[in-house]
């Protein structure tokens, strides 16, 4: 039988269970119109729980993906984002989730945020953006 669902504590913020959810699980069509408007994964508002597109990460480095997708929903809660996400909210979820990724040592994820880096923003990746950021989060 194939897994529906993933569940696990966030490793950035404990309090946060990340759900990942695979196409044979009878819930995922209707968390798929969710990711089909936010992306692979989304914070569920009001709650301590990120839902993750599990179809996504069976292609390529699944783990890799998936980290950078739990630091980036991390990040959003970290700097109190709320409500509908705009241009400059997703940009500073990626540079939170840079930082939070150095931090705790994960390369492969880093590496991947930084090469889609450009596409997702429309600009490269610069060091001078990140030390705002860093003291948002707390973390240097």
């Amino acid at each position: 039988m194939k897994q529906t669902q993933l569940e696990f504590k966030s490793e950035f913020l404990p309090e946060i269970t990340i759900v990942v959810v695979f196409d044979d699980d009878p819930r995922y069509e209707e968390v798929k119109l969710y990711f089909d408007e936010y992306g692979y994964g989304f914070m569920v508002p009001g709650k301590n729980l990120i839902i993750v597109d599990g179809e996504e990460l069976l292609d390529g480095d699944g783990n890799g993906i998936l980290k950078f997708i739990e630091a980036h929903e991390v990040s959003h809660i970290l700097l109190n984002h709320s409500g509908p996400r705009n241009e400059k909210e997703e940009l500073e979820a990626d540079l939170g989730a840079y930082v939070i990724l150095k931090h705790y040592g994960h390369k492969k994820p880093l590496e991947l945020l930084l090469k889609h880096f450009e596409d997702r923003h429309g600009m490269e990746f610069d060091e001078p953006m990140i030390p705002e950021i860093s003291n948002k989060l707390g973390l240097r």
